[in-house]
């Protein structure tokens, strides 16, 4: 079945050709015609009444207090858990399992702290990032499902391609994109490459894995929100990697193959 291809720039359509010198096969395989489309920064649905602004903080607020409730129980547990059982009559496996509850559970609660944080009508700081510095510590915060999935890694970048970028905001498009691809691929047998290199003006990112790819039907529609390829999926992930993308002037291509894996290559300004 043929793959598809679609394409958001916010400034002019783009077309991103198969087989990038520094890529190889990457973008290589039968496409649809790409479809072009303008991304613009969603507008907020919150209130603008002061009134309305701290009640939706102080419901944001309650929802987080009862996330931590069942977490903070999760991570006792997981605590006495580690203390109690003799490690002499256990396999190694147990450290490593509940040293991934532990990490997640840390995450978990940063991300939430970071929630209570957020401005919802602040302004977007850009500044100069290092890109691949933010990929590494995405694969980082990937590596227990990494680990897990049994997921060859390849690497091809170096330190020093700065783009004017926010990196707490970069770090969530990348991470959604990892994840998608370890998700996406068989245990075991699972390889995702990332490439990132400098052409002319801009700086290019591309991850490619050899997972079970999408169906047109379903690729057509990834960036629509709460639009899921996945059972238990919220369709928000990719949606969300559209806005940030937006606010960084950056343009995205995908390049999807039932049974062979899926291609996305992002495309930012390279930082003066």
């Amino acid at each position: 079945m043929k793959s598809i291809t679609k394409l958001h720039n916010q400034n002019q359509p783009q077309h991103i050709s198969n087989g990038d010198a520094r890529w190889g096969d990457a973008g290589k395989g039968k496409r649809l015609p790409t479809a072009a489309k303008k991304i613009e920064p969603r507008k907020s649905n919150l209130p603008d009444q002061g009134n309305d602004s701290s009640s939706v903080e102080e419901k944001i607020g309650m929802i987080i207090h009862e996330i931590r409730n069942p977490l903070t129980s999760i991570s006792l547990a997981n605590q006495s858990l580690r203390e109690e059982i003799q490690y002499d009559n256990l396999p190694l496996s147990f450290n490593i399992y509940t040293d991934i509850v532990s990490k997640n559970i840390s995450r978990i609660e940063a991300l939430l702290k970071d929630l209570l944080s957020i401005n919802c009508r602040g302004k977007l700081e850009l500044v100069p990032t290092d890109i691949c510095d933010v990929i590494e510590r995405c694969l980082e915060k990937a590596d227990d499902r990494i680990f897990l999935k049994k997921v060859d890694v390849s690497r091809s970048y170096s330190p020093g391609l700065l783009i004017n970028g926010n990196a707490e905001k970069l770090s969530i498009v990348f991470l959604n994109i990892i994840i998608n691809a370890i998700e996406a691929v068989k245990e075991s047998e699972g390889n995702l490459w990332i490439t990132v290199y400098q052409l002319r003006n801009e700086v290019k990112v591309v991850f490619k894995d050899n997972g079970c790819g999408m169906e047109p039907d379903v690729a057509v529609h990834m960036f629509d929100k709460n639009f899921s390829g996945k059972t238990k999926g919220l369709g928000v992930g990719m949606s969300h990697v559209q806005e940030i993308l937006a606010l960084h002037h950056a343009s995205i291509s995908v390049n999807s193959e039932p049974g062979t894996g899926t291609t996305i290559i992002l495309a930012f300004q390279r930082s003066e």
